[in-house]
């Protein structure tokens, strides 16, 4: 493990169960933001940047918004037509789509030496050989062939469901190698897991506890501090009165002696108040009861525990450190838990802070510095000799001026005595709690202010890490669909198909859960752990395979592969839980029924269900399902008859435009194109659900 290691709160379901949403992170991004005073330029940006993320339908949204508002020519043509055709085969597409791009055919004219335009003609000239004009396909992959770069490879990645049969077949070898080249590109592997990672929560440290005596303790002292002094006062006046040396030296001593002996005990005192209070939150006075199962203290005790062990000095036996640092550990995980367990905060954004302290632990273990409330807070041995000493000559020095005083003034001398003493009994050990508690609380605002800046610092260089190792969104989508194509080419090497028996084909790419979850606001949620279905439909049947990617690995396996008759399928029937949640079931007649299911997203970021639902949509658009759903509901309302009749050439655009409402949606009449005229099936919303088709 790295020290980028990370744990994520997990769920985990029984078989056929269905976990609703997982809660991720969430990246301050403004890539996909729009201001209400930004240009139109501003909206075409994010239409592109959409579309370079893999959401087309979000991506066609703001490029016809930023055309509306004037911003149009042959570059932002180019990005709205791959929009259109992103992600979608020309089956897919509505009649109203058909005709518009038939009338933009139209209107577009000889490329010259304008890449986007050349671009253009490219895409009408491949959409020619599917469309039922009669297209040339030899000339149209030519020309993709010659076109230059941005354009060649926008065109072989959009267009990917488009190019069928012999034309997908010329480019396929490219296409491997691309996406063999941009599987590892921009070191995946060391930055990908930058991307789950969560957002650091700011330093902080705990704040001293507050002092323990009040201004009444002062003013309580002070009467007392009177009294002991009047006391002594008295009583060194009747010794004086003698007049002997030994009376002057005497009280001298106990001028002296006294201030100075009176200092080292009360620090004497203070460190020791301080090595208690040490001891008792390092839990050695007493144990604490093990906080609740699955809360807040029992992740960060967790996570300290783990990197404890991690973390252990090869140097010496790891036994040997977990039992000496036991005691730092706890005070370490109770100063976790009581400074963000009740902000709100989760475990693993304050697991930064978890492993910075225990690096630094194990630092100061491994240069002999203290980490024992003994070692912390001893007095060295000079000062108590020193104390020792003053006290025994502040002893000898008061029986002196008591026994002289005695002989001077009895009554005074017993009088003042008694009360030296009883003002003494209460007024010292207050007086040094006071001095302790204002002493500790400035110590602890000290230590407080340089641990905080330690870790300022470093919650500065993690967070500066995880921002220039983070993967761009655009980087996040290139990587993921080099691993679909790279899968899909494995498919066809183990069913030994050539693109020219595949009539079509389909991903359906779902989150593989537990696993670690992470988007920009407003752009699709990215998954640590995928699963991955393609569906290869033939003249023969379906060929289904599933596969688990690790994404951050960049590494799959396939869990299995089915094969399925057209005649072999019972019904399919797509249950709609929700609009942001669907469930597909696939029965077949010698067989139990297989369930796919393509969960809610999560949406806990989403504001209100407008948004929550355009969330939705985004995350499905990007895991392709809209193209998914189409073969499968050909599938079940037709059967094989739907995909041979996907392989004849569709309505020319004419013969579209014809109809009543083509032409007024198009915008502008369609140019006539050779073809048999078909209605095309109607678009409308899925039912609730979908009855399963015998």
């Amino acid at each position: 493990m790295n020290e980028h290691d990370t744990f994520t709160t997990t769920n985990t379901a029984e078989p056929g169960s269905f976990v609703g949403a997982q809660v991720g992170q969430m990246h301050n991004s403004n890539v996909y933001v729009l201001n209400p005073d930004d240009p139109p330029e501003r909206e075409y940006m994010v239409g592109r940047q959409y579309l370079n993320d893999g959401i087309p339908r979000k991506a066609r949204k703001h490029i016809e918004r930023a055309r509306a508002q004037g911003v149009d020519d042959s570059e932002v043509r180019f990005h709205w037509v791959l929009a259109i055709l992103s992600k979608r085969s020309y089956r897919d597409l509505a009649k109203e789509e058909r005709a518009l791009l038939a009338d933009l055919s139209a209107r577009t004219g000889p490329g010259g030496r304008n890449g986007w335009r050349k671009g253009l003609n490219v895409v009408f000239a491949l959409l020619s050989c599917v469309d039922g004009s009669g297209g040339d396909s030899d000339a149209a992959m030519d020309q993709l062939r010659s076109l230059p770069e941005p354009q060649h490879g926008l065109v072989l990645r959009h267009l990917e469901l488009v190019l069928t049969g012999s034309m997908r077949q010329g480019v396929w070898h490219q296409l491997r190698e691309n996406a063999a080249e941009a599987q590892g590109a921009g070191e995946r592997i060391n930055r990908v897991w930058a991307y789950f990672a969560p957002k650091p929560a700011e330093a902080r440290a705990r704040y001293p506890a507050p002092k323990s005596t009040s201004g009444w303790d002062a003013l309580r002292g002070l009467v007392l501090a009177g009294v002991f002094l009047f006391a002594v006062a008295t009583m060194m006046k009747s010794a004086l009165a003698q007049g002997s040396l030994l009376a002057l030296v005497s009280c001298l001593a106990v001028f002296v002696f006294g201030p100075v002996a009176g200092w080292h005990v009360t620090l004497w005192n203070h460190q020791h108040r301080r090595r208690m209070a040490k001891e008792r939150e390092y839990g050695y006075l007493f144990s604490s009861p093990p906080p609740p199962k699955g809360g807040f203290t029992d992740q960060v005790t967790h996570d300290f525990d783990h990197y404890f062990a991690k973390y252990a000095p090869a140097t010496k036996s790891r036994s040997t450190w977990l039992e000496q640092t036991k005691g730092v550990r706890r005070s370490l995980c109770d100063e976790v838990a009581r400074t963000y367990r009740e902000t709100g905060i989760e475990t693993d954004r304050v697991r930064w802070l978890i492993r910075f302290m225990v690096r630094d632990v194990r630092r100061r273990w491994l240069t002999d510095q203290p980490l024992e409330p003994h070692e912390l807070h001893k007095v060295d041995t000079a000062t108590k000799i020193r104390c020792v000493i003053l006290c025994l000559l502040l002893a000898a020095a008061t029986v002196s001026t008591v026994t002289t005083a005695f002989q001077q003034a009895p009554v005074a001398a017993v009088g003042s005595a008694l009360l030296t003493v009883i003002a003494g009994w209460f007024a010292i050990p207050l007086w040094m709690k006071i001095y302790s508690e204002h002493r500790r609380y400035d110590e602890e605002l000290q230590e407080r202010k340089e641990i905080l800046g330690t870790r300022q610092d470093e919650y500065a260089r993690w967070k500066g890490k995880l921002d220039d190792l983070r993967p761009t969104e655009t980087e996040m989508e290139a990587w993921l669909d080099a691993d679909k194509t790279l899968l899909l080419d494995e498919t066809l090497k183990h069913y030994r198909l050539a693109w020219h028996e595949v009539t079509t084909h389909a991903f359906l790419t779902t989150a593989k859960r537990p696993c670690k979850s992470a988007h920009v606001p407003r752009g699709p949620w990215r998954h640590s752990k995928y699963e991955i279905r393609v569906f290869l439909v033939t003249d023969e049947g379906v060929r289904e395979a599933i596969a688990v990617l690790d994404f951050e690995q960049a590494q799959w396996r396939t869990n299995s592969r089915i094969n399925y008759r057209f005649d072999a399928v019972s019904s399919v029937q797509i249950e709609i839980v929700s609009a942001r949640s669907y469930t597909l079931n696939i029965t077949l007649t010698n067989g139990p029924t297989k369930s796919i299911i393509v969960p809610e997203a999560p949406t806990h970021d989403a504001v209100d269900e407008e948004s929550r639902d355009e969330a939705s949509m985004i995350n499905l658009d990007a895991a392709g399902f809209s193209h998914t759903l189409r073969i499968l509901e050909g599938m079940a309302a037709e059967g094989k008859p739907w995909f041979e009749r996907a392989t004849d050439p569709p309505p020319a655009f004419a013969s579209e435009a014809s109809e009543p409402d083509a032409a007024s949606d198009a915008g502008a009449a369609s140019p006539v194109r050779n073809g048999t005229a078909r209605r095309e099936r109607s678009t409308q919303p899925l039912p609730d659900r979908v009855a399963p088709v015998p």
